[in-house]
């Protein structure tokens, strides 16, 4: 059994320790080109995918897998990994949260523990799923929470889009992925013990927005377009400009989005607010990040 929750209290906020967001300090993506593995109908692997899917009456579709692109998890985070570039030590996380809705097709390695290899200083590193299109924004609130409670500063989320899969994935017609993506994203946490500011996440309502922060600019993910919405989620004003998010990554698109946007328009210390909508869940959740760092001389969004 592994215990998941972090071995000390949460420190009382203080006033010395204002209520304070994550900053970008890096941020990188990588999407693959192509198919990657080269598909073989191997009788072992076939098998498995059989005995997989055998529990709940859904069959491997050996047409379905010979037609993706066969690109793993692994692979994709590790691409990311690489256009974020060399850490040093002192810029290395302290703990990596990986992000995903669609499961990989190969399960022989784990993103976590292949990201844990590449990385000094033995970050804590584990993987957030189940929780739809919204897995990335849940995988940065645990990060933040063990910064506050651990004392760690340097964070990183890796949030990975895979479409390979041997099976039809209950609830993917909706939201298909078109391009195996990995977007990797360092931040930093300068707040210590005190409160975060500008995170929620619920059913759509005017009190998921009482962090909102109004001046910042936004990035909306494709859950939040007209169409998909459907009119059930209807955003409050803000000052700043808008960018939308295209369809065909779930997890991933709206972080795609936010690297293009504090990249055309670099401002230190600029907040952005990203947010995203699941329609299969009814549940909204937005996040506000100082992206301002993406836009300097030192740091930027990469991509690959």
């Amino acid at each position: 059994m592994f215990r998941t929750t972090a071995p000390v209290r949460r420190p009382r906020a203080t006033a010395d320790a204002p209520a304070a967001v994550p900053r970008v300090v890096r941020a990188a993506r990588h999407t693959a080109a192509g198919p990657g593995v080269p598909y073989e109908p191997v009788g072992v692997r076939e098998e498995f995918f059989r005995e997989m899917g055998a529990p709940y009456s859904v069959p491997f579709d050996p047409e379905r897998y010979a037609d993706g692109g066969r690109r793993t998890s692994v692979e994709l985070a590790n691409g990311a990994l690489d256009a974020l570039g060399p850490l040093s030590a002192e810029e290395c996380p302290e703990v990596v949260v990986v992000a995903y809705a669609t499961p990989d097709f190969d399960h022989a390695e784990l993103v976590a523990s292949c990201l844990k290899g590449r990385l000094p200083g033995e970050p804590l590193s584990f993987a957030l799923s189940d929780q739809g299109v919204l897995a990335p924004f849940s995988a940065l609130r645990v990060a933040v929470e063990y910064a506050r409670r651990c004392g760690f500063r340097r964070l990183l989320l890796m949030v990975v889009d895979q479409g390979t899969q041997p099976f039809t994935v209950p609830g993917r017609e909706h939201d298909p992925v078109r391009a195996d993506t990995a977007v990797a994203l360092l931040l930093e946490w300068d707040g210590g013990g005190g409160a975060v500011r500008g995170m929620a996440q619920g059913r759509p309502s005017d009190a998921v927005f009482a962090e909102w922060d109004r001046a910042a600019a936004v990035v909306a993910g494709a859950g939040l377009t007209a169409e998909a919405a459907g009119g059930r989620v209807e955003l409050p004003s803000w000052e700043g400009e808008l960018t939308s998010a295209p369809p065909g990554q779930p997890c991933t698109g709206v972080w795609t989005a936010l690297l293009g946007t504090a990249v055309a328009a670099p401002a230190r210390g600029r907040h952005v607010v990203v947010a995203d909508y699941d329609r299969e869940r009814d549940f909204l959740a937005y996040c506000t990040l100082d992206a301002g760092e993406l836009g300097s001389d030192d740091g930027s969004g990469r991509g690959a």
